[in-house]
């Protein structure tokens, strides 16, 4: 939260595209798609993605970016031999080598196949899998102990399961092939994986019997050995992503009945599943769940469905709470179509999210891959939209409303006054009004200042972030004038049970009593016997302890003396 904007605007993020700036990584006669990237240690991006020649597939590779320290990217084609090469996973080391898992046709099934840089260019691929059955949608990461994991689908005409196996980098040794579950690979990655801060892995899949969705299943070995741990996912779902945050904890995004949902076992179990995706939408290519240094999440997707809005979709939530939904993009003229999307942070909140828009170019069908980066968090300011204050009597009532909202822990109502009674002006806080963290949404507040003495008020808003950072609003101004004599009101409400309120007005420093009566003159109660300042005041009475009846209340000064009738009903 970095702008604190006053006058008032017409903004609509939510509308809107974020105004990062395009690049674009890859544009020819290819239909290049399902990037995969991440930042190193240096921020600078690395990204993988499959490029074939149109539709056919047995011309896909997989081709490697790599970004300079003065943002200019160079591509490499990792994989030339004129087979399917697909679904590539990279993942960086803390050395910032490059990992790479990706589907391999070896030469005539699918295989799980793996390259680094670790000796400065890519190696020779180690198959991680070979023989037997095709296997499919491979996802996998490189821990910090140099283990290599992969989790992956055997892909046959009959019943398929799900398998994990690991790569030990420190002896070239493969770990023995673990089965899973029951499964099916689609045309997606189904099961995907990250690793704890101990190198345990964690892993989501789709299982079942069906190409397109299933039960979810999570597992972990944290014990030691792969075990399944029930969550409270009961529906069949698809896509699957998983995160491990700061603290180990497990943070999983899955569609659902054409809806993203969301599930963490901050708690020690999983959570309740809540939906993150507006109705209307269909949400697809969902190719990755970020989390960065302060356990904010991210994920993108792309919607086709024209009810809630087309076009590539930014979520990401502070405090496990999901922000309204952000348009990265949509298609321009030149795109019809669109393919698959992702999104990777820095530790301080940077994002680069990914996308792919397809259509045909001289006669071919093509996929261009591009990108915007920024930080939302600095695009998304407090916008308050007003800031107003009026003044009834002796009472002020501030009003302000904010279009946009991050990281917004609330306001401070902070008061300068000015008056006969009081000459030093100094800012104090009187209230504090909580905000609503991070959304899109317009929001309304509001703070009455009451009971106040003539003179001229100054208020202002002291904005306060979550992580303790501030700004300040600009200055709105009220007088509170003198009354301009004696005067007693009639008591609201009227008949009151039990309790009710009594507003009066003095022009001039006085003592002054209020007493109740009942109908015989009896005394019943001295609401006030003191001397009392110019202003209007308010004072209840509570006669909870009354019968119903007919009662009096008098206002009596040196030199005023009203009554007034008021009615109780029980």
């Amino acid at each position: 939260m970095k702008t604190f904007i006053l006058f008032i605007i017409s903004s609509a993020i939510l509308s809107a595209q974020i105004p990062f700036i395009q690049d674009t990584i890859a544009y020819n006669n290819r239909f290049n798609n399902r990037q995969f990237a991440q930042y190193n240690s240096q921020g600078l991006l690395r990204l993988t993605y499959t490029s074939g020649l149109g539709t056919v597939s047995s011309y896909n590779e997989i081709y490697y970016v790599e970004e300079d320290i003065n943002g200019g990217f160079s591509t490499v084609n990792l994989t030339n031999n004129s087979v399917d090469d697909n679904y590539s996973t990279l993942s960086i080391d803390q050395n910032d080598m490059v990992h790479i898992g990706y589907e391999a046709r070896d030469p005539s099934i699918f295989q799980v196949m793996y390259i680094h840089n670790l000796s400065g260019s890519f190696s020779t691929p180690i198959a991680i899998t070979q023989g037997g059955l095709n296997k499919a949608t491979p996802f996998s990461k490189i821990a910090s102990d140099s283990v290599m994991h992969f989790v992956y689908y055997t892909y046959t005409n009959g019943s398929d399961n799900c398998y994990y196996r690991n790569y030990d980098l420190r002896t070239s040794t493969l770990g023995t092939e673990i089965f899973l579950s029951n499964g099916e690979a689609s045309g997606d990655f189904q099961a995907t994986l990250d690793i704890d801060s101990n190198n345990k892995v964690h892993i989501v899949i789709v299982s079942g019997t069906t190409l397109s969705s299933g039960p979810l299943k999570y597992f972990n070995n944290t014990s030691g050995s792969f075990q399944e741990i029930p969550t409270s996912v009961s529906v069949s779902v698809s896509y699957p992503r998983i995160r491990v945050d700061n603290n180990d904890k497990v943070h999983i995004v899955y569609r659902a009945s054409s809806r993203l949902y969301y599930v963490n076992n901050i708690s020690g179990t999983f959570t309740v599943p809540v939906v993150i995706t507006p109705t209307g939408q269909l949400p697809a290519g969902i190719q990755s769940l970020e989390i960065d240094d302060m356990n904010r999440l991210y994920t993108t997707y792309q919607s086709s469905q024209s009810a809630s809005g087309k076009g590539f979709y930014l979520l990401f939530a502070e405090n496990q709470v999901f922000a309204d939904t952000i348009l990265i993009a949509d298609l321009p003229p030149e795109y019809v179509t669109r393919n698959s999307s992702q999104i990777v942070t820095k530790g301080n909140g940077d994002i680069a999210m990914f996308y792919a828009e397809g259509d045909v170019r001289n006669d071919t069908v093509i996929c261009d891959i591009f990108m915007k980066r920024g930080n939302i968090y600095e695009i998304i300011p407090v916008e308050l939209t007003s800031f107003t204050a009026s003044a009834n009597e002796n009472d002020v009532q501030l009003s302000w409303s904010t279009a946009t909202e991050t990281n917004n822990y609330g306001f401070e109502i902070e008061r300068q006054i000015s008056s006969k009674q009081s000459a030093v002006s100094k800012w104090e806080t009187i209230g504090f009004i909580p905000g609503y963290g991070t959304s899109t949404e317009k929001h309304f507040y509001s703070f009455s200042d009451e009971n106040l003495n003539q003179g001229n008020y100054q208020y202002r808003l002291k904005q306060i972030d979550f992580d303790g950072t501030s700004s300040y609003s600009d200055i709105v101004e009220v007088a509170i004038h003198l009354p301009a004599r004696f005067a007693l009101e009639q008591n609201y409400p009227n008949p009151f049970n039990p309790s009710t309120k009594i507003k009066y007005s003095i022009p001039q420093s006085s003592i002054v009593v209020l007493k109740i009566f009942d109908v015989l003159g009896n005394e019943i109660e001295t609401l006030v016997n003191e001397e009392k300042p110019t202003g209007t005041f308010e004072i209840v009475f509570d006669a909870g302890d009354l019968p119903s009846g007919v009662y009096f209340y008098e206002l009596k000064s040196e030199s005023f003396l009203k009554t007034k009738k008021m009615l109780l009903l029980k």
